[in-house]
């Protein structure tokens, strides 16, 4: 049995300036071999796993912790069904290869399983330790390619001229001095996309640098920036369902919102802010107290085209944030993503301790645990006191694939010692069994070497290179271009149970506030009160819920903030339908590529999951009840739990207290305006053998003192815990609607009780006979209407879209022409369908009045455009004239 440690005993290399002797054995583990080759990576064991636990090692490549943190010699191996193992590259003799490798991170297989891309560091004087006991970055590691038969060693990203850093902090120069490049993937086109802080950044925690996702060609040429984030983009992957790039962000923002508008210099850092623009930099003071849930800190799994635009959420359930965590992964047969789960979220006070989670696309299912340590559980700290925060008793797992039989891959380590060997389990994280394990370092990245199937390829479409350095102020905040951000309603509602909370309440949100955050002149570490957000500008939800705004820098960290009606306070409106769980506040950061339309609905967490309908009916029409103020008879629970979108997802529901009869109980929603219903459902609580509700009457109102009854439905039947369809003749206007309990059985805990599971109402603030009116053409929404040829709002299908392209009785001198009005571009385009002459002569505008009016005309290809953009709206006529024959178009310009 060969052994790819026996050729050599005894390393010598430098490091910090020490020189370190390694004594590595001759013998590994008993193994399993498998039919197919393995390609790993195998790595010394670093120090300083955790600022909580000094005598833990770290898992290296995780996090700014240990992202690129030293652990070399490093060794890239095949281990060979025969139990042999080929070494490609070997860290302990630097001389072996022409780039002087000695270590090795974040292997990658190409999709034809024929080559190897990784991030290698080269021989140098570099300190040993953590990212919080180095003074700086390695600012070394580089992204190489090997062959699996380990030949064409080439280096793919290189070292470029150093930036002009004299835009920032003196102190923050330093920090931002230099850059490493790691987590390496293909992209199906054949480049590579990593992870890289080339682009000057600090996050908002413990001083890490910021990074961000890089695509770049094989040879190492067309290297550009596709995301703009303001902490960290690592561990990218291939979605192989979507051709899409799912990579793990840091999501967090200490700029907390804050009701009032004070303005208050810090009293320590008095160039910075206390309270500025309806911001805090004290955690404690943001909104009713609750410092918990705005203080977001975690990794969360997201996606993004390989072009940087179409950034979205990936998997999340509700506002779970630890449970959302992941930090990288791989895909699964059926396209769920197996990804590491860490204790400490943020990965910045220790690297790995873990395990691996199944995460689901979208926001309906929770993560399911598979392995190692995957949840907090009861906090059974391997080290009491004090608390080993973040290091919990168990085994640890981690950097899983996925084999094309659906088995995974993964390493796991016993102890905080994070000596990790390649083990192999079931699909569902049972039978685990041991692979490889050399005692004594730490294998790591483990892949079947098979080629995988081609995933599609998403085409670029926005080339434009990103600038290498921030803007440095609100003057040249858009220097990079901008881009549209279209929230299409504010207001509307994902279904129940999905995963997502609620939006704001119709009425309770008025403008909307944007903010920049690049990164300025006073930051020199993670501190709230310096680089306070550029507010650049405020714009109001129109009439039809839309949010539009045209110009957003591009290639800038943004965020925004809904704000109540000065008669409402001018607050920021909270959400989570009567159970507050959140804010009209982004506690994250998006940002979008130059010239991209960026479309969403909602303005809560979770929202750019939600698919943005096409029709009006879809878009207006939603389920408003969590945005009521609801009153109950009496309570046990509050019952705000009755509108919070929850009921099979819930944790509890509300019910009436011990020793009050159900009969005759009450539940009352009203809202701030009138709201349009076309549909209601009442939900029975999951749990039908143990309270049904078997009887009750609905009462609709017009007003928001229950007075004006409108109608009442007499819903004599049991209620299902699926939602039961109240039926309406027609689109009722209310205000205000009442349930009163008939007849319940059973009931909660020893007592006969009355409850609900959820009351879910489709309506809409808008009057539905405006929706003819609400089109992409009237420039105030949203569906597939345009402007047809006669300036009519239509479907391009339908038979009338062409009636005023206009086909000319007679050809003008022999030649046929199509005149079509584009309402949009403000421009006429003539279609001429034979030769004819280039001639300015041949086309001329006039007003109603007879005067020749100026406009810009090109030629091409048989068209020609004439631009009306500076032209007033009016009626105009358009003269066609070729050899002494004239014909006059009369068009309108709105």
């Amino acid at each position: 049995m060969l052994n790819y440690f026996k050729h050599f005993t005894v390393v010598l290399f430098l490091l910090g300036g020490v020189l370190l002797t390694m004594s590595l054995q001759s013998s590994f583990l008993p193994q399993n071999p498998l039919p197919k080759s393995v390609l790993f990576v195998s790595r010394q064991i670093p120090c300083c796993g955790s600022v909580y636990m000094s005598a833990a090692n770290a898992l290296p490549g995780i996090g700014g912790f240990s992202k690129y943190q030293v652990a070399a010699p490093a060794f890239l191996c095949i281990l060979n069904p025969d139990n042999s193992i080929d070494t490609l590259i070997d860290g302990s003799r630097p001389e072996s290869n022409p780039f002087q490798l000695i270590d090795i991170s974040s292997p990658c297989l190409s999709w034809d399983a024929k080559k190897i891309v990784f991030a290698g560091l080269k021989k140098g004087n570099y300190v040993l330790g953590n990212n919080n006991m180095t003074p700086d970055e390695p600012n070394a590691w580089r992204i190489y390619i090997i062959s699996v038969d380990g030949r064409h060693l080439s280096q793919v990203s290189f070292d470029e001229a150093p930036l002009n850093l004299n835009q920032f902090n003196p102190f923050a120069r330093g920090v931002l001095k230099g850059y490493d490049d790691t987590h390496p993937i293909w992209l199906p086109d054949g480049r590579i996309c990593f992870s890289s802080t080339r682009f000057p950044g600090i996050g908002m925690y413990n001083v890490t640098r910021t990074s961000n996702l890089y695509v770049i060609h094989e040879n190492g040429t067309g290297l550009h920036r596709i995301t703009s984030d303001k902490n960290a983009a690592d561990k990218p992957v291939l979605d192989p369902v979507t051709g899409k790039i799912v990579f793990a962000r840091w999501w967090r923002n200490f700029y907390w919102p804050y009701d009032p508008m004070t303005t208050k210099q810090h009293p320590v850092y008095t160039d910075g802010w206390s309270y500025k623009d309806g911001l805090t930099s004290y955690l404690d003071s943001t909104l009713d107290g609750q410092s918990f849930m705005f203080n977001n800190n975690a990794f969360l799994l997201t996606e993004i085209n390989p072009d940087g635009t179409e950034m979205k959420l990936f998997s999340a359930h509700y506002r779970e944030v630890s449970n959302n965590n992941a930090y990288g992964g791989c895909f699964d047969v059926d396209g769920n993503f197996i990804g590491n789960w860490f204790p400490i979220e943020h990965q910045s006070e220790s690297s790995g301790f873990g395990g691996l989670k199944r995460y689901y696309r979208g926001t309906a299912k929770r993560p399911v645990g598979l392995i190692g340590v995957y949840q907090y559980g009861n906090f059974d700290y391997y080290i009491k006191d004090p608390p080993s925060y973040g290091i919990f008793k168990g085994s640890y797992a981690a950097e899983p694939s996925v084999a094309s039989d659906g088995n995974i891959l993964f390493s796991m380590a016993k102890d905080p010692n994070q000596d990790y060997g390649i083990y192999i389990m079931n699909a569902d994280g049972s039978s685990p069994q041991l692979v490889y394990d050399h005692p004594g370092t730490t294998e790591l990245n483990a892949q079947i070497v098979e080629p995988r199937k081609l995933p599609k390829i998403l085409l670029d479409k926005v080339s434009q290179v990103a600038d290498p350095l921030p803007p440095t102020g609100i003057q040249d905040l858009k220097k990079e271009g901008s881009f549209e951000f279209d929230c299409r309603n504010i207001f509307f509602n994902s279904p129940i149970d999905d995963g997502i909370i609620a939006a704001p309440a119709v009425g309770n949100m008025s403008t909307v506030r944007f903010y920049a955050a690049p990164l300025l002149n006073q930051q020199y570490g993670s501190l709230e009160m310096l680089d306070y957000p550029l507010l650049y500008n405020e714009i109001n939800v129109d009439a039809y819920n839309r949010v539009f705004e045209k110009n957003a820098p591009a290639h800038v960290p943004l965020f925004e903030q809904g704000r109540s009606s000065v008669a409402l306070g001018y607050k920021v409106p909270r959400t989570g339908g009567g159970i507050m769980d959140g804010a009209a506040h982004v506690t994250g950061f998006n940002y979008g590529r130059p010239g991209q339309h960026v479309t969403c609905v909602g303005c809560h967490a979770g929202h750019s999951v939600i698919p943005v309908p096409d029709q009006p009916d879809e878009l207006f029409f939603t389920n408003l009840a969590p945005g009521a103020k609801i009153m109950a008879s009496s309570s046990m629970n509050p019952p705000g739990n009755v509108i919070d979108k929850k009921n099979r997802t819930a944790t509890q529901h509300w019910f009436t207290p011990e020793g009050v009869d159900p009969t005759g109980q009450w539940l009352k929603l009203k809202w701030l305006e009138p709201i349009y219903v076309k549909q209601i459902k009442l939900y029975n609580i999951p749990d039908t053998n143990r309270l049904r509700v078997e009887h009750c009457i609905v009462r609709l109102y017009a007003d928001s003192s229950f007075k004006q009854l409108i109608t009442t439905m007499d819903v004599n039947e049991k209620l299902s815990n699926m939602g039961t369809r109240l039926a309406l003749n027609q689109v009722e206007k209310i205000q205000s609607m009442q349930v009163e309990f008939i007849k319940v059985t059973g009931g909660i805990y020893h007592w006969n009780a009355a409850s609900l599971g959820e009351i879910e109402v489709i309506s809409s603030n808008i009057d539905p006979a405006t929706f003819k009116s609400i089109c992409d053409c009237k420039g105030s929404a949203y569906g597939p209407y345009k402007l047809d040829s006669c300036g009519h709002c239509l479907l391009p299908e339908d038979p009338k879209f062409n009636d005023c392209l206009t086909h000319l009785d007679r050809a003008i001198n022999g030649h046929k022409v199509l005149v079509y009005q584009d309402h949009i571009q403000q421009k006429i385009r003539i279609s001429i369908l034979d030769d004819i002459i280039e001639n300015s002569d041949l086309i001329r505008l006039w007003n109603i009045n007879g005067q020749s009016i100026p406009a810009w005309i090109s030629y091409s290809d048989g068209d020609v455009t004439i631009d009306l953009s500076s032209c007033k709206a009016g009626i105009y006529f358009l003269s066609l004239v070729k050899d002494h024959q004239n014909e006059l178009i009369k068009f309108i310009k709105w």
